[in-house]
């Protein structure tokens, strides 16, 4: 399994998330992440639901600054970057590599328009992350730039803007033909579109409050991980426009007892791991049909 994933599914399970709603606290506008930590120690214990309101004049240099001094502080932040001159924001800018943490404090964020990419892992394991909003301008956001944002509730996209869209908070491409990102806050049920033909890598990762997912007719690809860790899931129909599922896509997903295949996938496009429990190896036996596991049961059966 990939490291990666190893450390981030501990960190999903040990941290609590939370949710967020309006801010209600002054605004402040700072120059530096020097000035940043100064302002919010002088400020008293807040929460989530009342994060303190900075905005800040910043370069792509210093968001890693930023982040840490977030992160030193208890007070929860709302930044809003509108008044700068980015025009990137890194890999990792608000993700630590070294501890593994991600920009912890910070519950909300606004992207200037002079941006137009968002770099891989940039605000990984910004777990009270609860809402972003993203430019028009922005025409390349990096593979797992939401991951294990445990509080995210929505992705806003312009609609002004060309390569990306956003419908109920989700983010697609702008055709939405690639499903990229459903918020790991997001509860209940969901239709994927008829439109989407992709669903991308960790497009689902974390999701552990969504009880069904319908996957439409129109999917042909399921990537790496695209289900991972959707702990409440429990049960899915592979529909038989579907011919290629990643490694991992419906890895721990603990509550999934029942999967329905309505077509044959050749074992070269069908990932190690895929399933929970044996069942890859079942279906690559048994082929088309449905297929159940008692709750725990790492032994699946055909119907």
């Amino acid at each position: 399994m990939n490291s990666k994933f190893k450390v981030i599914i501990v960190f999903l399970v040990a941290v609590n998330s939370f949710s967020a709603a309006a801010c209600t606290a002054p605004a402040q506008t700072l120059n530096s992440a020097e000035a940043l930590k100064e302002y919010l120690n002088k400020q008293p214990a807040n929460s989530p639901d009342n994060p303190i309101k900075v905005t800040m004049n910043a370069n792509a240099t210093m968001l890693e600054k930023i982040a840490a001094a977030i992160n030193s502080t208890s007070i929860y932040v709302s930044l809003n970057l509108s008044g700068s001159a980015l025009t990137t924001i890194p890999d990792d800018a608000f993700y630590d590599r070294d501890k593994d943490i991600g920009c912890v404090m910070l519950t909300a964020i606004t992207i200037p328009d002079s941006v137009t990419s968002i770099g891989q892992y940039a605000f990984c394991n910004c777990t009270s992350l609860t809402s972003i909003n993203i430019p028009s301008s922005v025409t390349s956001i990096g593979p797992n730039a939401f991951m294990n944002c445990l509080s995210l509730v929505t992705i806003n996209i312009d609609a002004g803007n060309s390569v990306y869209s956003s419908d109920n908070g989700i983010l697609y491409n702008k055709e939405i033909t690639i499903l990229i990102r459903c918020p790991a806050k997001r509860t209940g049920t969901f239709s994927i579109p008829d439109s989407v033909t992709r669903i991308s890598d960790s497009a689902f990762f974390g999701c552990t409050s969504l009880t069904s997912i319908t996957i439409p007719g129109s999917v042909t690809n399921i990537e790496m991980a695209a289900f991972i860790v959707c702990t409440s899931l429990t049960s899915i129909t592979i529909p038989d426009s579907v011919t290629s599922i990643g490694n991992q896509a419906f890895d721990y997903c603990t509550s999934l007892t029942s999967v329905t295949f309505r077509s044959t996938i050749d074992s070269r496009n069908l990932g190690s791991r895929s399933f929970p429990g044996d069942l890859r190896a079942k279906y690559l036996a048994g082929g088309i049909g449905t297929y159940t596991r008692a709750s725990g049961s790492d032994t699946w059966t055909k119907q």
